[in-house]
């Protein structure tokens, strides 16, 4: 899993190198996994209708610490405490 943010106002076209050995698989969001095939491309844009959203602080700040919480950016798990036996 390899999530990827992008600005407004980006296109993505995602294609299989000409030279690939084989086809390469997509899902989006963890769903339904799709094959890409040798030819095919698929075209990612942002939606000409947002999604309106109340905020804290402001727009940006907001998305980011959403984001960081989502995607657990920053947060390390708490580890077991070494037992007398492994010394």
């Amino acid at each position: 899993f390899r999530p990827i943010v992008v600005p407004a106002g980006v296109e993505l076209k995602i294609m299989l190198s000409c030279d690939a050995r084989n086809t390469a698989w997509v899902s989006f969001d963890g769903r339904k996994r799709q094959e890409i095939c040798h030819g095919d491309s698929i075209t990612i844009t942002t939606s000409c209708f947002p999604v309106p959203s109340i905020c804290f602080r402001d727009p940006v700040n907001d998305w980011f610490e959403s984001l960081a919480q989502c995607l657990h950016w920053n947060v390390r798990k708490k580890q077991n405490y070494l037992s007398s036996e492994d010394e």
